[in-house]
């Protein structure tokens, strides 16, 4: 249990640090706040990465209790965090180029999308259109 405790410190102190960092930047154009610059960019940043902290806090919990409900649930929230991550890593390249953004928004569709193809996923949800949605 002691270790758990050790495992959520070091996730928080990660977060913490980030969001002081994140809300300290400052633009070396203009001297600015980039939180005042870019507000709806940085806040959805924030707020992404308070998700990614809380499912990372939930994951770790989680992950300690060995019963068949969490058994369920890890691979839900690991999955949450990788889009997460994602989704933040987007967010912080526009800050820096929005070419490179969206070239890392390509990249990351193109990986999602091999893997889809790589496990089948496309026959499996044709099966399940045809299991669940009748043409008469």
């Amino acid at each position: 249990m002691d270790n758990l405790f050790k495992e959520l410190k070091e996730i928080h102190d990660k977060f913490l640090a980030l969001m002081i960092a994140l809300v300290a930047a400052k633009n070396s154009d203009t001297g600015n706040s980039l939180f005042a610059k870019q507000h709806k960019l940085m806040i959805s940043l924030v707020l992404a990465l308070v998700l990614y902290s809380f499912l990372a806090t939930l994951g770790t919990i989680l992950h300690t209790h060995n019963n068949r409900n969490t058994n369920l649930l890890l691979p839900i929230i690991t999955c949450a965090m990788l889009m997460l991550g994602i989704v933040v890593s987007i967010l912080a390249l526009s800050f820096i180029s929005t070419t490179v953004a969206w070239m890392t928004l390509t990249i990351w569709v193109g990986i999602f999308t091999l893997i889809a193809y790589e496990y089948g996923a496309l026959k499996k949800i044709k099966n399940w259109i045809k299991g669940h949605i009748t043409w008469d």
